[in-house]
């Protein structure tokens, strides 16, 4: 089946589209594709560790389920988390448990687009 590249951009809690991403990525693997994931501009909040809020499911649980649906390629866009003041806090344990994320520069970041079948973008 075809490689897709899902590329989270927004932050998890404003709207709809980082469930969205998150629900069409695990599903792709239900069909035989191998998903690989990329987190650049305000997506990058999604890795950070959050605490459960009254009536909004948690985006940190769901993300935490992504190695069950054997999605285990995670990219991390290093210039968005700068620009957001995050590198520290993400490469010191308050990301996700379960994500094994790989930072990447634009570059690598290039490379990973043109490397796929498909680019999905949330």
């Amino acid at each position: 089946m075809a490689t897709l590249l899902i590329r989270f951009t927004q932050s998890p809690y404003g709207n709809s589209t980082s469930n969205d991403g998150l629900d069409f990525a695990l599903a792709a693997t239900n069909y035989g594709h191998d998903v690989k994931v990329l987190f650049e501009n305000d997506a990058v909040l999604q890795l950070v560790k959050t605490e459960a809020i009254a009536g909004v499911k948690t985006h940190s649980k769901r993300l935490s389920a992504m190695p069950f649906f054997d999605i285990e390629d995670c990219y991390v866009c290093e210039e968005s988390a700068k620009a957001l003041h995050l590198t520290r806090v993400l490469k010191n344990c308050d990301v996700v448990d379960e994500i094994d994320a790989q930072w990447i520069n634009s570059e690598a970041r290039l490379a990973l687009i043109n490397s796929v079948d498909h680019v999905v973008i949330f």
